[in-house]
């Protein structure tokens, strides 16, 4: 369903935005050299990076109540008596933390890991993957909360990321994108949301005890259904089409032919030359299948993927851990591990 979730969401339409040029990068062979083989296609020096709009100033009334406990109390029974302390909106709150400080940081944290040992470039577009794998994480233990504060939780949480993914495309497109390009991107994003979803969450099921009662399931097929969206997501589904060398000045990645990136339709008399220049096609994304000497790197693949599917497991077992009361009263979800210390 993933097949090339690493396709850049603003490939065509901001190629020349702020947001798109961090994906041109030295992660392909596009500029051909002398010697292209001896070109890397490890992640550049600049990465992505998101600036946080200033808070507004504290206003009058929150400065008199942080002074006056007395007041604060009243404050909270009037608007708790107006309905501001639901259980919804509280679930709200408390999920906003847990994303602030649980999932949005977790690509800074490992940007290692993720531009070096996987190769993906320092874009918008990691950082979103990177995130919605955490945010993911945390949906999983959140539904396991009692009724209604599993759907409270989640709801919150999801639409917390959503708005900080507004938040950052608004200014990398500057705050006089227009409506129409933002809400597309949006809809782009919002499909590859709910792909990752379904595809960690098939994974998760077929480890589940109870799948093997419906279906003729065998031992590990859910890790390696794991490991496969995996390779998808945080790999660039590289070597789709082979893990030989393209060839000097060329260009070569998988194409997700369904969904947003299937507005360009394949020829209805030769498909597959049609399918294939849009393989050899630059996309902008800065995530094509290796070539010269970086063609050696497919041999580390099945290492990441085992590294990364141990990390979720792990992760998983670790959420599962914490009391639905620490997580109900904000006693927060604590700090996601290194990626990389998933494989000792």
């Amino acid at each position: 369903m993933l097949s090339a979730t690493r396709r850049s969401v603003l490939s065509k339409n901001l190629r020349y935005s702020a947001l798109a040029s961090t994906s041109k990068r030295a992660y392909s062979a596009k500029q051909p050299s002398p010697q292209p083989e001896e070109k890397s296609s490890g992640a550049s020096e600049k990465a992505y990076e998101y600036k946080k709009p200033t808070p507004p100033p504290e206003t009058w009334l929150a400065q008199y109540l942080r002074r006056s406990p007395r007041a604060l109390n009243v404050f909270q029974s009037v608007t708790g008596a107006l309905g501001m302390g639901n259980p919804r909106q509280v679930a709200g709150r408390i999920s906003f933390h847990y994303y602030q400080n649980a999932c949005a940081v977790r690509e800074v944290e490992e940007r290692d890991f993720w531009h070096q040992e996987c190769r993906l470039p320092p874009t918008f577009q990691t950082w979103f993957t990177v995130t919605n794998l955490h945010v993911w994480l945390l949906t999983v233990r959140f539904r396991a909360l009692p009724s209604p504060y599993g759907e409270n939780f989640v709801q919150g949480l999801v639409d917390h990321f959503f708005l900080d993914v507004e938040d950052r495309i608004r200014q990398a497109l500057s705050q006089k994108a227009p409506e129409r390009l933002v809400s597309r991107q949006m809809k782009i994003l919002r499909e590859q949301w709910a792909g990752l979803n379904l595809a960690l969450d098939y994974a998760l099921g077929l480890s589940s005890p109870y799948a093997a009662s419906v279906s003729a399931l065998k031992s590990g097929d859910g890790d390696a259904e794991m490991a496969a969206a995996v390779w998808r997501n945080f790999l660039g589904a590289r070597g789709a089409n082979g893990i030989d060398d393209p060839g000097p000045g060329r260009v070569r990645h998988a194409v997700n032919i369904s969904g947003e990136y299937g507005k360009e339709k394949l020829s209805k008399e030769r498909p597959e030359d049609s399918l294939r220049k849009l393989e050899e096609t630059d996309d902008g994304s800065g995530v094509y299948d290796f070539v010269g000497k970086d063609v050696r790197l497919y041999v580390r693949y099945p290492e990441l993927m085992y590294t990364l599917v141990k990390y979720i497991r792990k992760e998983l077992v670790r959420l599962e851990s914490i009391s639905d009361a620490q997580i109900m009263k904000g006693e927060g979800v604590g700090k996601f591990g290194k990626v990389a210390d998933s494989n000792v």
